[in-house]
């Protein structure tokens, strides 16, 4: 077996061992255990996940070439933030797959994996000015990359800087004017950003407008303007009196009280079950 499929092989495994023990789970009754039923003595365990490590090719001199550093890393950063992982082994695996990413571009400064790898390292733990230094970085050596720059855009979601995903947005679209994802991440962020107006009206330029402004509503809610969101509800209505999903929620916001009445308590998966995902 030579080098190259000792390696592909080595890695698969690592992959597929990983997902095995991302998938166990303690098997329980979903309605507790029945009365006068004595729970189990002991549960079962979820193993320990694989921590990948370096693994050197006996039959080629020299270091791994930068594309299986990426690999390894790759493997490493997903392993990092996976549930079971005891936090310990997470920042040795941070740790891990940072280098990886960073001995890579050493051998290649322009790796394209290497350099997406890093700045997505640094957007994931919350490292924001070098992971939009990296990602610049990356753009300027591939300018053409109509993905990248929503991703970014995401990033700034998930950081919570509306401005600047909606910046990243303008920028995409220059790229793929047409591109329905990155308007409607476009929309969202406009409205979080309190731009209500702007935020509908490029909602209404990619889907009919009872979605338009049923996603409005929920935009709306989340933020704490229920009078405001049902508004949106009533006139997405009379563009459609069929649309089910913004009946549902407007009877849900009409069981509020009347006077001094508190929104229900905020949905962290509300935008997640509107139809918006900027990721985890």
């Amino acid at each position: 077996m030579d080098g190259r499929r000792l390696r592909r092989w080595w890695l698969s495994g690592c992959l597929a061992a990983l997902g095995a023990g991302c998938n166990r789970q303690e098997v329980q009754s979903p309605w507790g255990t029945p009365p006068g039923v004595a729970p189990p003595a002991t549960t079962a365990k979820k193993p320990a996940p694989v921590v990948p490590v370096e693994v050197v090719d006996a039959s080629r001199k020299g270091p791994p070439k930068p594309e299986t550093r990426v690999a390894f890393a790759d493997v490493q950063l997903d392993a990092a933030f996976d549930e079971s992982t005891p936090p310990t082994t997470r920042q040795e695996l941070l740790d891990a797959a940072r280098r990886g990413y960073q001995k890579a571009l050493e051998t290649d400064p322009k790796n394209k994996a290497a350099l997406l790898g890093l700045a997505r390292y640094y957007s994931r733990v919350g490292e924001r000015d070098r992971a939009v230094e990296v990602y610049k970085k990356y753009l300027t050596g591939n300018p053409a990359d109509r993905d990248v720059p929503h991703e970014v855009a995401v990033a700034h979601a998930r950081w919570k800087d509306w401005a600047g995903a909606v910046a990243w947005c303008e920028y995409a679209l220059k790229l793929d004017p047409e591109n329905l994802s990155v308007r409607k991440t476009m929309a969202f962020c406009l409205a979080r950003d309190g731009r209500w107006d702007e935020g509908y009206g490029v909602m209404a330029k990619v889907m009919p407008e009872a979605q338009a402004r049923y996603l409005m509503a929920r935009v709306l809610e989340h933020q704490n303007h229920p009078a405001a969101s049902r508004h949106q509800l009533v006139l997405a209505l009379q563009a459609d009196p069929t649309y089910v999903a913004a009946r549902e929620f407007l009877a849900e916001l009409d069981q509020l009280p009347a006077l001094g009445g508190t929104p229900p308590a905020q949905d962290p998966n509300a935008l997640r079950q509107a139809g918006y995902a900027p990721g985890p």
